[in-house]
């Protein structure tokens, strides 16, 4: 009875809704399901925009962050390429450095041996013109013993002494 009974009430208050909305009730719910249609599809068209709209944001920002990963992947090629010629740059300057410090010890000891043997020369040069001198000296200091010879022939010989020394 009580299914009968929540029927009645319902169909009562259907009957008073007309009695009192009449024409206008149904208009009014004819209304109202056309707007909730309209609007479910207004919904469903914006779902879909943003969606899309979405969707499109994402494929930009995807597009975007490869881009920002070949630029790092670019850089960081980049960074190891000229860390790579770097370490050959110096590796070439050492080189380099090594070469020119072995071509200049080379050279100072072709230099040092040729003052070296200049000295030599020199001195063996010097050590005959004293030899020279010595037994020059010798020869006129017996010739004087022996012939006893004036102050100003004396004189002559030393003055000729000396110039032999300047020589």
């Amino acid at each position: 009875m009580s299914h009968s009974n929540t029927g009645s009430e319902s169909e009562n208050l259907s009957r008073i809704k007309d009695i009192l909305f009449g024409e206008d009730l149904q208009s009014i719910e004819h209304k109202l399901e056309s707007f909730k249609i309209e609007n479910s599809s207004i919904h469903e068209n914006l779902k879909e925009e943003i969606e899309g709209r979405l969707k499109k944001i994402e494929q930009a920002l995807e597009e975007e962050a490869k881009k920002v990963d070949e630029v790092q992947e670019k850089s960081t090629q980049v960074q190891k390429d000229i860390n790579k010629e770097i370490k050959q740059e110096i590796v070439n300057i050492t080189l380099e450095v090594k070469s020119e410090k072995e071509k200049l010890e080379v050279n100072l000891k072709e230099k040092i041996d040729d003052i070296f043997n200049r000295i030599a020369s020199l001195e063996s040069s010097l050590n005959q013109t004293i030899n020279s001198v010595k037994e020059d000296q010798e020869e006129k200091t017996n010739e004087l013993i022996d012939n006893k010879i004036s102050k100003s022939d004396f004189a002559d010989m030393l003055i000729d002494l000396g110039e032999k020394l300047k020589k």
